[in-house]
Formats: C-alpha cells, sequence, structure tokens
C-alpha cells in the first residue's frame, strides 16, 4: 500500500512539475522586482542580470528618477497559460505578446515562445514593457510615441542599445529611399492603438536614438522637454523644443541615422 501511495504521490509531484497552473515554479525578488515564473529562471538569467540595471540605465540617460515601489514581472511558459492568466483577470492584450498594466504596483506580463531564439525574444519583450514600468514611475505621463521609442531603445540588452539591429537596418534602408522623419506626425497620436504599425516604432526608436546620441542641442532639447513634464504642467512639444535648436531639424537626424 505505501508503494501504491509513493507511486501516486511521485506521478503527482511529476505532473505539477509539468503544469504550474498549481504555482509559479519559481518567485525572485530583485529590488525593485518581484519576479514570478512559470519555468526556471536560470534559462533567463541574461535578463534577470539586465533587469537589475535597467532602472539605473534610464535614470542616467534621461536625467530621471524613477520612484519605483515594486515591479512585478510574470513570466509563461506560453501562450496558453499568459491568455488564461489574463483572461481570469479581465485584462486585455490577449492578442499581444507581452504588456505591461499601470496599478497599485506596476506589473509585466510576457511569455515565451516555441521558436528558435525564443529566450532572447521573451528577454527584448520584458525589457521593453519593463521600460514603461520604470518611465511611469519617474514621469507622469509619457506621450505614446516617446514612450515605445524608449521602451524600443531599452530593450535590447546594453552593448546593443546604439545599434538595435532590426530597426537600425530597416531605417538605414529607408533613408536610401528618400526617408525623411515625422516627429509632429508622431506626436499626434494618442493612445497605442494609434501606433498601428511597424514602421511607427521604427521611426518612434529612430528619433530616440537621435535625442540621446545625436547633437548636445537635441540632447538638451529632451533635458528641457521632460522637466517640463515633470513639472506637472503641459509642456511645449518636443519637436519645438528641437526646431527652435536645430533650424534643418530633419536633415540633421537623417545625416545622424546614416
Amino acid at each position: 500500500m505505501r508503494g501504491v501511495l509513493n507511486t501516486i504521490l511521485g506521478a503527482f509531484l511529476f505532473f505539477s512539475s509539468l503544469h504550474p497552473a498549481f504555482g509559479w515554479l519559481e518567485e525572485r525578488e530583485i529590488k525593485p522586482y518581484l519576479i514570478r515564473s512559470e519555468f526556471a529562471l536560470q534559462n533567463v538569467q541574461s535578463l534577470v542580470n539586465d533587469l537589475g540595471d535597467l532602472q539605473a540605465d534610464i535614470e542616467r540617460q534621461l536625467k530621471l528618477t524613477c520612484e519605483v515601489h515594486e515591479i512585478q514581472i510574470h513570466l509563461f511558459r506560453n501562450r496558453g497559460g499568459y491568455q488564461n492568466y489574463l483572461r481570469q483577470r479581465g485584462l486585455d492584450g490577449l492578442n499581444r505578446q507581452a504588456m505591461f498594466v499601470q496599478h497599485d504596483v506596476g506589473r509585466v506580463y510576457a511569455y515565451r515562445q516555441f521558436a528558435i531564439g525564443a529566450n532572447e525574444k521573451l528577454e527584448r519583450d520584458v525589457r521593453h514593457e519593463t521600460t514603461h514600468a520604470l518611465l511611469h514611475t519617474a514621469l507622469p505621463f509619457v506621450p505614446i510615441w516617446l514612450d515605445e521609442g524608449l521602451a524600443e531603445y531599452f530593450e535590447e540588452p546594453p552593448a546593443l542599445r546604439e545599434k538595435h539591429a532590426k530597426h537600425g537596418h530597416e531605417l538605414t534602408g529607408a533613408v536610401r529611399y528618400g526617408w525623411r522623419p515625422a516627429i509632429e506626425r508622431l506626436e499626434a497620436k494618442r493612445n497605442l492603438a494609434e501606433m498601428n504599425s511597424e514602421n511607427d516604432y521604427r521611426d518612434a526608436w529612430g528619433i530616440v536614438h537621435y535625442l540621446l546620441h545625436g547633437p548636445p542641442a537635441a540632447q538638451e532639447a529632451l533635458s528641457v522637454y521632460l522637466k517640463e513634464i515633470q513639472s506637472g504642467k503641459p509642456p511645449t512639444p518636443l519637436s519645438q523644443h528641437l526646431r527652435k535648436r536645430i533650424p534643418n531639424l530633419e536633415q540633421s537626424i537623417v545625416n545622424h541615422l546614416k
């Protein structure tokens, strides 16, 4: 009888490990993050390491201070578990690969896909959404295009941020065919649904890259703009700050991205 019970118990433990719906497989606190995962975090150890520096990187490059209480990061083994979790909690985003929800604490949800480079994709998704979470602790609001452009920039591991492989290649090609930045068009977007093409994310990244690595006048314009947002008063559009300092703005951005 004891042998039968041991067999049943062993089978229960085995299937519990296969179906983390019984609870998170791993939970780890790395201030300010609480990471809950349906798989072993050692599988994405580079992500765990990078998250520890992400806040400092954002604060240093943007000259901001993030006032973080806690950010919860939920990692799922697959799309089904991710969707079930969101559905049970009445959250939108079932068709997205990852999402950030601003609540009493920031919450990030992402799942690992079954594809080549799945871990790298998951890591980018989590850094992207966690960037949103951190920015919203530092600023009372973030314009959607700038929010997404900064998240696209910081989603890469630190060593690759200046040369985002995908967007850098795309913009180099676009410039050859006469691409011109349209910052006012991006500024007119008011919600995520209006960022309705890959080109919007590409262009937002390109302008953010210019703001962070372009001429000192561009960096100054961004700094002044962010301080205006922090003040709580309606800010002057960033495009106006830039045009005041850089008369031929479009050509300056194009020259930078070449």
